[in-house]
């Protein structure tokens, strides 16, 4: 993988308490000066990484897209219910786990390990391991090409150590995910390639929908179009990090998308995203966020409207 950007995410308590300590005298002071500049106790939780995220109602869905460099990690939260989509590079599964605990999340409803490279599961064993998971979903190879990697190893080891045994979903598949539905849009037929092997699924929310592309490239693109598949979505997660190996002008005129979310790292040796998939991009008239110039990025939905905000 390319080069990763500093790990800022999840602070140590060491360090967070100290922050909170040498701060204390000065806070509790401006409780009564009513300083501006200073923050709140509030505000300093948030950012030192001890407090999670605010309460969200029912009556949304948040969808945040993590950070992790050059890799996919994507958090779904509704109605007290949460999924997880991938867990990022093997070094990065705890701070997922370190996350996920921030937000005061115990139990995963649904898991989507999309396909077997370690970019998308080199830290799903830690999060195996570490939480209660009701379903967990993964794309399977066909025989002869099974991934013999470490990695994929010690995933599967971890779902037999917790006695979890995986889904492999199939296309029309719909799931149900509080207010919202996952629907499994590949599957049309097998690949040898683990990215066009990817599980592609769509969450639909009120009139909201968000298309979850993981690594499928054009191979993928091209056969749900044959398929007629519908694939019009308000919000994709681009395919394979923005590679110039998907995001057709086909595809993307198809799914039309108003919003666009990239998960890539700053300055991957992959180039990521390539400039044929920016331009693309550009033609459908897709606003476009990048993990690497925003950091998390963070989708709320009422059913109707989105809304986004970014950590930078």
């Amino acid at each position: 993988m390319g080069k990763r950007r500093k790990r800022y995410r999840v602070r140590s308590v060491k360090a967070a308490i100290a922050v909170l300590v040498i701060a204390f005298l000065l806070i509790t002071a401006n409780e009564f000066l009513r300083i501006p500049q200073i923050p709140t106790w509030n505000q300093l939780l948030t950012q030192s990484g001890l407090k999670g995220s605010e309460p969200l109602p029912d009556s949304q869905l948040r969808i945040t897209v993590l950070d992790v460099g050059n890799a996919d990690c994507i958090l779904l939260e509704n109605k007290g219910e949460y999924a997880l989509i991938d867990a990022g590079e093997n070094e990065d599964g705890d701070d997922i786990v370190t996350y996920l605990r921030q937000q005061d999340i115990g139990q995963l409803d649904y898991v989507i390990a999309t396909h077997a490279d370690s970019d998308h599961i080199g830290g799903m064993d830690e999060v195996v391991e570490a939480m209660k998971i009701d379903t967990f979903m993964m794309s399977f190879m066909p025989e002869g090409y099974t991934p013999t990697t470490r990695t994929y190893e010690n995933l599967l080891n971890a779902l037999v150590d917790k006695e979890i045994t995986p889904l492999e979903p199939k296309h029309g598949d719909i799931f149900e995910f509080g207010d919202a539905e996952i629907e499994i849009l590949s599957g049309l037929s097998d690949h040898n390639s683990t990215n066009e092997q990817s599980i592609v699924c769509r969450i639909t929310f009120g009139n909201n929908r968000f298309l979850m592309m993981g690594d499928a490239g054009k191979e993928v693109e091209e056969e749900l179009l044959e398929a007629k598949v519908d694939l019009s979505a308000d919000v994709l997660k681009v395919g394979h990090h923005g590679s110039r190996y998907s995001s057709t002008k086909a595809f993307m005129y198809a799914v039309s998308p108003s919003y666009a979310v990239i998960p890539c790292g700053l300055g991957n040796s992959y180039n990521h995203p390539h400039e044929e998939t920016l331009e693309v991009l550009k033609r459908v008239n897709a606003q476009v966020y990048r993990s690497d110039l925003d950091g998390d990025v963070t989708m709320v939905s009422d059913g109707k409207t989105i809304t986004i905000t970014t950590e930078k």
